[in-house]
Formats: C-alpha cells, structure tokens, sequence
C-alpha cells in the first residue's frame, strides 16, 4: 500500500520492506480499499491467481470472484458499510474464487478490517483448499464403495430370512394354483371362487416381490446424496427385511415411532445400512438366550438438544466390560462368523453426518445403541 506504514518499536516499517514481508507470506494476501479497489497483491496471491501482482493492482477484488459472487460484490460491501452486518469480515469462511484461465477452486478466506483516520483497509488472506477437497472427495468415494460391500455382506447374514420370507408367500401361492385348479376341474365351475383365489394370489406375489424390491434398493450400488431424511419413512421402508431377519430366529421385533419429527440429515439408504446392522447385531446377540420373548424394539423420538434418536433396544448379553467402545473399531467382532466391519462402517456413516452412534446398557438385561442424528437446516429445532 503506497505510504503505508508499520510501526515496530522504534522503527517503521515501509515500502519495498513491507512489500518483502507481504511476499514472505505463505499464504495468499490481498489488501483492498473500503469500495474493493485491489491496493497489495503479494506473491503468493501471484501464484494462487494466476495474475501478476502489476495487472491487478488498482481493478476491483471482484476480478477474483466466480459469479454470482462477481456481480454482487459491490452490494455487499454497500450493506456492510451502511449497516456493520458482517458475512465474512471478522469471521472467514470456504468460498470459492477464479484463476486467470477462468478456472473455479474453493479457498479459505479471512477478512480482517483496518481504520486508520478516515481511511479503510480490507486484508484478505487465502488458502488453496483444491487438493483438500480432493482427498474428501476420495475418502467419501472410499467410504462409499465400503459401505456397498458393507451392505452386501450384511445381507448375506440376512439371507435365511429373507429368504424364509420370501418362500412363505411363494408356499402360499403354490397352495392357492393347487386349490384353483380343483376348482376350474369341476363342473359347474365356481367362478366367484376362482377369482377370490386369484385375489389371494396376487396379494401374496406382491407380498414377495415388495421383499425382493426392498433387498434390490438396498444393495444396489448408488451415487450416495446427502438429502433431508424422514427417519420414520426410512425405517418403514425396510421394516419387512428387518422383520424377516428377527422372525427367522423364533425373535420378536417392534417398533415406536415417535411422532412429527423434523427431518435429518443424511441418506436413507446408509441410514438403513446402520439401522439393519443394529438389528442384525441383536438378533445375534440373542439367537440363543433365554429371552427371545422380550424380542428387539426400535424407538425414534426427539432428544432434548432438537436431535433425533433412533434407539435399538435388545435383551442379549450386552457388551463386556472389557470389549467396551472397541465394538466400534473394524475387524472387532465376538461372532464365529463375520468380518466385524459393520458397526464401524455404522459409525463412519453417523458421523459423515453429524450425528453420534453410542451404546449403553439395558437396565432389563442386554444393551441399547443409540444413533443421535442432526436435524436438517431450516427445519424446526424447538419441540
């Protein structure tokens, strides 16, 4: 900035010296005047941008910007000057900006403010955050691949009931083909017979194909969205594989859905991913206890803090003192059989999404996990 100086105890420090500490600077610092006007650009600024600091000193900070944040620069600053109300000064955020060969990168930008008599100076500070976003994006493409295996691993813990499920509607409909064609054999044929036992047929293939339907959705490989969720819908949408897997082993499952929850956030599909390996979890842990009559309950509600809660209750064991928060670390597993992946793939997916996967005991006997999820923005946080 030309004439501006740095007092430092008895010395002050001006032009080409402040120039050389701007350009020892790592990170990226420009520093505009109060209506944008680029007044310092140092050299890592050069290199982030693209722009010799000569071509853009003097043109407006907007140069930098991608739209719509190019053309609404000035009317922001406008607001801030009529009315104090900061969205970055003071504060910092990820925003994005543009290169001089126009291409778009996310940054991380600090604005400080500086008054000095009538005077008012902007310093911006900037940190490239590309290769950042890149390895997220890698660790969540990773992740995502996981939990498909996850899921296909899961049901093929699940597969004697859902195949059990599947087989009893097909018995059924074997039965009823028997019973119509005793029935299209005898003279005079009963029609409104018939046609009740092709009714019960097509109930019972639908009953089928929902199951099959459900079980395709969940393993099929899918471009994973974060979008608002209805817990509630999610956990109905899977209730026939969850119900299928406990009735296999002669246990009985319920569920208490609490009512008007706000929607979270998440994806439903991984959310039910967590919730069939909570149920799945318990439906071993009580294969062959002596409380198969309690059966597994699945609670949602809404927690003091605004969060919502999905709570799988069961009568099992519970987990030893000694295994303790480890049952959430990959390959930890007390079954004979298993890879002992699925509660950390479980907790990697709640905390993908600002929530909190736990577990507690049953003060009846056995053990309580609980998932605490976040509610999406802009829906209601107060009861």
């Amino acid at each position: 900035m030309g004439g501006c100086g740095v007092s430092e105890g008895n010395g002050t420090i001006v032009g080409a010296e402040f120039r050389a500490l701007l350009d020892a600077a790592v990170d990226a610092i420009i520093v505009t005047d109060e209506v944008g006007t680029i007044l310092e650009f140092n050299s890592a600024a050069e290199r982030l941008f693209g722009h010799r600091a000569s071509d853009v000193i003097g043109r407006g900070v907007e140069l930098l910007m991608p739209e719509p944040d190019r053309s609404r620069h000035a009317g922001y600053m406008r607001r801030y000057l009529e009315t104090g109300e900061a969205k970055i000064i003071g504060i910092g955020r990820d925003v994005l900006a543009r290169r001089a060969s126009g291409e778009v990168f996310p940054i991380a930008l600090s604005v400080g403010e500086a008054v000095s008599g009538d005077r008012r100076r902007f310093v911006g500070i900037m940190r490239d955050l590309s290769r950042q976003r890149a390895q997220e994006r890698h660790s969540r493409a990773l992740e995502s691949r996981l939990a498909h295996v996850g899921r296909f691993s899961l049901m093929g813990e699940m597969a004697a009931g859902i195949a059990h499920e599947i087989n009893q509607p097909l018995s059924a409909i074997a039965t009823y083909a028997q019973a119509a064609k005793r029935l299209v054999s005898r003279e005079p044929v009963r029609r409104e017979g018939v046609l009740e036992i092709c009714e019960k047929i097509d109930e019972q293939a639908r009953r089928a194909g929902q199951v099959i339907e459900n079980f395709r959705k969940f393993i099929r490989n899918q471009e994973i969205h974060v979008e608002p969720v209805d817990v509630n819908q999610a956990i109905d949408a899977v209730w026939n594989l969850i119900e299928a897997d406990a009735r296999a082993e002669g246990i009985d499952v319920s569920v208490r859905y609490g009512e008007g929850l706000p929607r979270v956030r998440g994806n439903a599909v991984q959310l039910q991913q967590v919730l069939l390996n909570l149920t799945r979890n318990a439906v071993d842990a009580m294969r062959d206890g002596l409380h198969k009559r309690k059966g597994i309950r699945i609670e949602t509600s809404r927690m003091p803090d605004g969060r919502v809660r999905i709570a799988v209750v069961d009568h099992g064991p519970g987990v030893s003192r000694s295994l303790g928060s480890n049952v959430f670390h990959p390959f930890v597993t007390t079954k004979k059989q298993g890879l002992g992946v699925g509660l950390a793939i479980s907790r990697t997916i709640v905390q993908a999404y600002g929530g909190t996967l736990s577990f507690s005991d049953n003060p009846d006997g056995g053990a309580v996990f609980t998932v605490d999820l976040a509610i999406e923005q802009g829906e209601p946080r107060e009861r």
